[in-house]
């Protein structure tokens, strides 16, 4: 399946050296023109999924439903965190979004996914995954793949992710994890779940809930293969996603902000290192 795995891995644990402070994640402005990266090809490209959904993006403001969320600049700047606290060999052009049922999904190991139907939007918003799709994404994952679901929120959410994990993985359980997992640990030590705000739900936009609201704890659950390899993981009740599109953003708070690289980061490495 994937190209250059050993090497991409030997290049991942090198370290910079330096872990993420309290001061400011990244150190250059947010004007900054990214022809300066040209169009190089590097190693490692940051995937998101587009899945397909029944009426999503019909009223022509998004590229069909909520899979394109904080898209593109959450992945740029996750890209320029990853190019300054690690050696993986990459740059902020070098993402791309793909159909689940691309065959060119085989030549990556990593895929972010951003999901919603209820209650954001509507009951059409969000993925219902197509046998096509199901089948693709089971084939990734058992090929050794990585899937990140990011940003969802409260109850309904949470239903509607496990109904998409079952229907991918009927076999297997959804595992709540805590931070003692290896994949907490493997580049920077995350002792506590944080939970970075979303702007529409929990920070400037008046969403339904506040931070640190005990109803609303973050939680990260995944699914395992037999050799207790994570394959899926989703964090629930926190929005990584918005801590890297809002890098630049003055208002939104540089702690959580780090926290989003820091568990961004931890994810990327356990999927080249396993």
């Amino acid at each position: 399946m994937f190209r250059s795995i050993a090497k991409l891995f030997l290049l991942a644990i090198l370290v910079l050296g330096t872990k993420l402070a309290s001061a400011q994640v990244l150190q250059f402005g947010n004007n900054e023109d990214l022809a300066i990266y040209n169009n190089e090809i590097t190693e490692f490209t940051w995937m998101r999924g587009q899945y397909t959904n029944h009426r999503g993006g019909q009223y022509g403001f998004r590229r069909g439903g909520w899979w394109d969320t904080d898209y593109p600049d959450s992945d740029e700047n996750f890209l320029r965190g990853v190019m300054r606290y690690t050696n993986v060999e990459t740059n902020p052009r070098n993402h791309d979004y793909i159909e689940l049922t691309d065959p060119r999904l085989f030549e990556h190991i990593f895929l972010y996914m951003n999901w919603k139907r209820v209650p954001i939007g509507s009951s059409f918003s969000g993925p219902n995954f197509s046998p096509e799709e199901i089948e693709a994404l089971r084939e990734f994952m058992f090929r050794g793949g990585f899937v990140m679901v990011d940003d969802f929120w409260g109850q309904p959410h949470l239903d509607d992710m496990f109904v998409e994990m079952q229907k991918i993985f009927p076999e297997r359980e959804i595992v709540q994890l805590d931070p003692s997992h290896e994949i907490f640990h493997i580049f920077f030590d995350i002792d506590e779940f944080a939970q970075v705000p979303g702007r529409m739900v929990t920070w400037d936009f008046g969403g339904f809930m506040n931070l640190d609201d005990p109803n609303y704890p973050p939680e990260v659950y995944a699914v395992l293969d037999d050799d207790g390899r994570i394959m899926m993981i989703a964090n629930y009740n926190t929005d990584l996603g918005d801590g890297w599109e809002h890098t630049f953003y003055e208002p939104y708070p540089t702690k959580f902000t780090n926290e989003a690289y820091k568990i961004g980061i931890n994810f990327l490495i356990y999927a080249f290192s396993h």
